[in-house]
């Protein structure tokens, strides 16, 4: 198995899109335009952890810096 990591600048021009798999019980998660964007395969349970890690990512923002260390 091989493993890569990718860094992805998200900015309010950057396209967000999801292809369906619902035979697959799955989504395609991309971030970017074709041909320069960055591919996640998504279960159904996994779209809810995203979620969730995201949502305290945001809350994060939200927290004084002092209390945040």
């Amino acid at each position: 198995m091989a493993s890569v990591t990718a860094g992805v600048h998200i900015d309010a021009d950057t396209e967000l899109s999801f292809r369906s798999h619902p035979d697959e019980n799955r989504i395609v998660l991309k971030l970017g335009e074709l041909g320069n964007n960055v591919a996640v395969f998504l279960p159904r349970a996994e779209i809810d952890r995203l979620a969730g890690v995201l949502a305290n990512a945001r809350e994060s923002l939200s927290v004084p810096l002092a209390a945040a260390s």
